[in-house]
């Protein structure tokens, strides 16, 4: 079932929502979206702000065991974020690290045989983000990560996110996000803003035209928005979706399903 998350209008509320991060657990190669988790608080400095995430066990058991690993994704968060990589590396000790190797910024592969190997000039790192060997003259930038011993939850603080202030006088841009992941599997991320109030229909269709998932047919205040879609009954393939307005906004982007 497809889920559709407004932002809420009171800003902790919008904020708390807006920093929410999709997270990814790598299947047979595909990243698949296996939850979401909301910050348990955040600190504001100026335009920055750190969000303190908590992971239980519970909602994620890839992590209970040694080397699992999950890769976290905030929406709205600045490109140099990326995407973050949670790994068990030790028994007891957990790391969080940004994926963007140091030397030119390329996602490090998945966590395996110990370390992280970055695909483009071969730097190795190891579980920790520290460099072991190629082109990289430092280690991956970390982030603090909180854990005791026989907790069934860690917890992450992560600085430098952003976010709107939300005020009466907010002006939003009407726009479609490309969905992530992508290729996806299972279901995956959409995210649009509206820029005036308006009824919105967003649907996913082939590459002949023709429609096979509906996904938002509703009216809209002004604001941003995200949907979690479920598209595991899609076959294999390119497909687009697009979103319309009544407002004469109207934007596609290409979905990949594997």
């Amino acid at each position: 079932m497809n889920s559709l998350v407004p932002l809420e209008s009171s800003r902790r509320e919008f904020l708390r929502t807006t920093l929410a991060a999709s997270v990814f657990a790598v299947v047979g190669g595909v990243p698949k979206l296996i939850g979401e988790i909301l910050p348990d608080d955040f600190k504001e400095r100026g335009s920055q702000l750190m969000g303190i995430y908590t992971m239980r066990f519970s909602d994620f058991p890839v992590l209970r065991a040694l080397n699992g690993s999950v890769r976290l994704a905030i929406p709205g968060a600045p490109l140099s974020l990326g995407q973050i990589i949670v790994t068990r590396y030790q028994e007891n000790t957990f790391s969080a690290l940004n994926e963007a190797c140091p030397h030119e910024g390329q996602s490090v592969g998945n966590f395996s045989g110990g370390r992280f190997v970055c695909p483009l000039h071969v730097s190795v790192f190891g579980g920790d983000g520290r460099r072991i060997s190629g082109l990289a003259t430092r280690g991956m930038t970390s982030y603090p990560v909180t854990y005791k011993a026989g907790d069934d939850f860690l917890q992450i603080d992560i600085p430098g996110l952003t976010a709107t202030s939300v005020s009466s006088d907010v002006q939003y841009s009407s726009g479609l996000s490309q969905n992530f992941p992508n290729p996806a599997s299972g279901a995956t991320v959409i995210e649009y803003t509206i820029a005036k109030e308006c009824s919105v229909v967003i649907a996913i269709f082939s590459v002949l035209g023709k429609e096979v998932q509906e996904l938002v047919r509703r009216d809209h205040d002004p604001g941003q928005y995200r949907i979690n879609a479920d598209v595991s009954h899609l076959n294999k393939g390119v497909y687009f979706y697009r979103m319309d307005t009544s407002i004469g906004f109207s934007q596609t982007r290409k979905l990949t399903i594997v």
